[in-house]
């Protein structure tokens, strides 16, 4: 059965730009600060009185950015008023501890890692290539594909956790204001058998049902003969964050089989900008992507009076 979607408006609490990001773009601040000023780490660390490697840690966006060290450099360097008060911002941010830390060992560390992505986003941009996304997950195929491979999960890992910590992260998601999301799904994913035909079929009307209820949500699915602008054949699955209260921090995740890369730096995320704009064009339109969804579940497990033969290639 098709998981019963909230609908009740739900309004996003308060939430603070993704801590990560925060680190990320702190210590790539203090680093272009001190290039302005024509000074190297080491001379710079000793001018403020801190070790040499706790600058190499605030710059590398490590946990817990030593707040007085921030402070002692924007003073050494005379830093403005506005652009103080952003970089002092940013070093109180990488500081916060979201809903996902507490329980960070038992839903997983890469799913921690997604959350603290996700928080305080204005959209959310993915490309999924062989699975259904998580932000669209029901719990039954959740549940199926966190137990499929026992070995790749610490032993604190706990399947309900995680599947619970999927649940409150599609919730955030599908708040009233919640962001925006907008993802390329490879037929692939929709064709492979992921998990069993009913509970896939029962995923595929999940997405056609979320998208019916929430107009934040679209979905458009790449077809496997699809032609892409530049032959640009996508090697992995990867989602790019943007934020509300910081517009010129942009991140990248792309999701590999044992972890999952980020990327904050501009030359590193732009040719994922550039790749899903060629994949969003290549995509079918929204409206024939879910009646490619519905048709696809009736074929996996029918049900009585549903169509079974829409057609699904149309050219928009």
């Amino acid at each position: 059965m098709v998981d019963r979607l909230e609908t009740k408006p739900w309004r996003l609490p308060v939430t603070r730009p993704s801590p990560y990001v925060r680190r990320r773009w702190l210590g790539r601040e203090i680093r272009r600060l001190r290039n302005e000023h024509g000074l190297t780490a080491e001379p710079l660390a000793r001018a403020v009185g801190f070790p040499r490697q706790q600058l190499s840690a605030l710059e590398n966006g490590h946990l817990g950015p030593d707040i007085d060290l921030v402070s002692a450099i924007c003073d050494y360097l005379a830093v403005g008023t506005n652009r103080r008060g952003a970089i002092m911002d940013a070093a109180t941010d990488g500081w916060a501890r979201g809903w996902w830390i507490a329980d960070a060992e038992r839903m997983g560390a890469r799913q921690a890692t997604y959350a603290d992505l996700e928080s305080g986003t204005k959209t959310i941009t993915e490309y999924a290539l062989a699975l259904v996304p998580g932000l669209l997950q029901t719990t039954a195929f959740a549940d199926a594909r966190l137990r499929s491979d026992p070995t790749r999960h610490a032993e604190t890992f706990d399947p309900a956790a995680a599947v619970a910590a999927r649940a409150h992260r599609q919730q955030l998601l599908l708040a009233v204001d919640g962001p925006r999301y907008d993802v390329v799904l490879d037929e692939i994913a929709i064709r492979r058998g992921a998990a069993d035909p009913h509970i896939v079929a029962d995923q595929l009307r999940h997405i056609v049902a979320v998208c019916a209820a929430h107009p934040t949500v679209t979905v458009r699915v790449l077809p496997i003969d699809a032609s892409i602008k530049g032959h640009s054949a996508p090697r992995s699955a990867y989602s790019i964050y943007r934020y509300r209260d910081t517009p010129d921090s942009v991140a990248v995740a792309t999701d590999t089989f044992t972890s999952d890369l980020i990327y904050t730096e501009p030359e590193e995320v732009q040719p994922y900008l550039s790749l899903h704009s060629r994949l969003k064009d290549a995509a079918l339109a929204p409206d024939i992507s879910i009646n490619l969804l519905r048709v696809a579940a009736q074929g996996l497990s029918p049900i009585e009076g549903a169509p079974r033969d829409l057609a699904i290639h149309q050219v928009a």
